[in-house]
């Protein structure tokens, strides 16, 4: 056990951080991963809790704040020159060769040259992450480059590392709340609590905070703290293999028509609008015109509220999803605002003028939403029929697909219809027109490698290796090798656009067999719309593994990439073990 001098300072030294990094690197069980981190927590300081909790996944910020450290390997390599007085192109071979920039650092950096401190480090990628504008570059190498003056080989791999968004331990979120709950409120039982508190205020920071300072009732405080400006986890839908299920999980439905859109939580205070992805990230500048609509139609001094944004061609018929992607952008936002206009189908209320709806009873949250919503061609509320009739559930569902709609949410109307932030709840089923016997089932599914191409696709990705989320074990286990339904520009543009998450050898959390083993591995990161034909049994295949056979999609068939997708939000095992029949 390495140990360290004593600091006059009450904060952690960065090399105790690095030192759990490695520890966490080179152990593959998350069970070994919560006992270290709930071993450390338990010795940190409580002031560099949140900090290092958020350098554990790698960020220095939720998600939602839109904190970015905005560094290149280029600009690393560098930083990295700087630092040890070696020449950039010899820095770069070396990051070339060892194919990490991480490892380059600790190559080249010598014995640490003073004492950094979490704090230091936090405080300093932070200050690199609010430059900007003329000469912010060569600000940000030369604050970058003092760090690495400072540190030892092992803090200069993982400040690297995190500066490029490469950190990768395998300890996810799920990881870090079962960590914390051993550490301060004396067991993993403590863990659904800390899981619904995160759902509701997704801030790993805030979460360790709460519990490290006050234990479980800090996070029962943190967790019915509904705040305008953060968002919330949003709720999930579940799917059956046939639209009679539904009648046997709901009695009282409101079927409500299922977009083909980007789903949207606006937030207002006062008159700021922001509006934030299914990812939680802040995606107003993006869609100024929804922003618009939203402070214009609906009425509240502060609220939350939820819908679905969707193209609308000339004769108002809907379009699809594709279509709204070429909304994404920096550039030319408001010719594409012409070009492509779009409606906002608002479906929930969240909060209002001071109070929280989530434990209130959906019909509730409906007629509030109702009272505050003025209909324009902009925004509208999600059309649905309220009944206890499947067969109006039925005929409403043949209606949503003439108009352009991806199918129906049946939505409970009983008295315990909260809205379960972050849950996967059946009090929401989801019915698509690809569940219909004789269609194909749509899957979402994170691509975990690649397969070099042959003969037309020599020099490009031929296939790609994609996986299903396993969340109680917090990992990807593959179901198909997906090699159709690309474009040729798709076909080019994979290599550059899955670089972000290219990593040497398998990921700690994917599961894959000697026969899928692919040519190029991912960290989790991109997720992709599938078809295809059936599920069946394959050796190749580690979905839903058992006795040697785990579930594989007969042939994939790509219908587009969900630029609007975390990995963690693929579809999970469990689900493909339903449609498979496997319950």
């Amino acid at each position: 056990m390495l140990k360290y001098p004593t600091l006059s300072s009450p904060h952690m030294r960065f090399a105790q951080l690095a030192s759990i990094f490695t520890q966490l690197e080179s152990t593959s069980s998350g069970t070994k991963m919560r006992e270290l981190l709930s071993a450390f927590f338990k010795k940190a300081p409580k002031a560099d809790v949140p900090s290092i909790a958020h350098l554990l996944l790698g960020e220095i910020a939720a998600e939602h704040e839109n904190v970015l450290i905005g560094m290149a390997d280029k600009m690393v390599i560098k930083a990295i020159a700087n630092a040890t007085g070696k020449e950039e192109g010899s820095v770069t071979a070396i990051s070339k060769k060892k194919g990490d920039v991480g490892l380059a650092a600790e190559a080249l950096v010598g014995r640490a040259k003073g004492v950094l401190t979490v704090k230091e480090v936090f405080d300093t990628l932070h200050s690199i992450a609010r430059l900007s504008g003329s000469g912010s570059q060569e600000k940000k190498t030369a604050m970058l480059a003092q760090l690495f003056k400072k540190a030892s080989p092992q803090e200069a791999k993982y400040i690297a590392r995190i500066c490029v968004g490469k950190l990768r331990l395998g300890a996810s979120t799920m990881t870090l709340l079962d960590s914390l709950a051993v550490a301060y409120a004396g067991g993993k039982h403590a863990r659904k609590e800390l899981e619904q508190a995160y759902n509701t205020c997704p801030d790993i920071g805030m979460i360790a905070k709460a519990i490290a300072s006050h234990g479980i009732a800090g996070i029962r405080k943190a967790g019915s703290g509904v705040m305008v400006g953060r968002p919330i986890q949003m709720m999930l839908a579940q799917r059956v293999k046939d639209i009679k299920e539904i009648a046997g999980r709901m009695k009282h439905v409101a079927a409500e028509e299922k977009y083909d859109g980007e789903r949207i939580q606006a937030h207002k205070q006062g008159d700021k609008i922001t509006l934030y992805s299914r990812r939680l990230e802040n995606i107003t500048g993006q869609f100024p015109d929804v922003a618009d609509a939203v402070k214009r139609q609906v009425n509240g001094k502060s609220f939350i509220i939820e819908g679905e944004v969707v193209p609308v061609g000339k004769n108002g018929k809907l379009l699809p999803f594709q279509v709204l992607m070429q909304r994404r952008r920096k550039h030319d936002v408001e010719l594409y605002m012409k070009k492509i206009p779009t409606c906002y189908y608002l479906f929930d209320l969240l909060y209002l003028n001071g109070r929280p709806y989530l434990n209130a009873a959906y019909p509730e949250r409906r007629k509030a939403l109702e009272r505050i919503v003025r209909p324009t061609a902009a925004i509208q509320l999600a059309r649905q029929v309220m009944t206890t009739k499947m067969e109006e559930v039925a005929d409403f569902f043949q209606k949503a697909l003439k108009r352009g709609c991806e199918g129906i949410i049946a939505k409970s109307c009983e008295k315990d219809s909260v809205y379960r932030a972050g849950a996967r709840a059946w009090l929401w089923i989801k019915w698509k027109k690809e569940y219909v016997k004789e269609m194909r089932e749509t899957l979402d599914l994170a691509i975990v490698g690649a397969f070099f191409g042959r003969g037309k696709r020599a020099g490009a990705y031929g296939a790609l290796l994609c996986a299903a989320y396993n969340p109680p074990k917090e990992r990807f286990e593959t179901v198909c090798k997906l090699g159709s339904g690309f474009t040729d520009k798709q076909l080019a543009s994979f290599p550059k656009t899955l670089s972000r998450w290219k990593v040497p050898t398998c990921p700690k959390n994917v599961v894959v067999t000697d026969a899928m083993t692919p040519d190029i591995w991912f960290a989790p990161g991109m997720v992709v719309e599938i078809v295809g034909a059936e599920f069946t049994k394959s050796p190749n295949h580690t979905c839903g593994r058992e006795h040697g056979q785990g579930y594989a999609l007969r042939f994939p068939r790509l219908v587009r990439i969900r630029d609007d997708k975390k990995a963690t939000q693929a579809t999970t095992v469990k689900e493909i073990l339903q449609m498979a029949g496997k319950r």
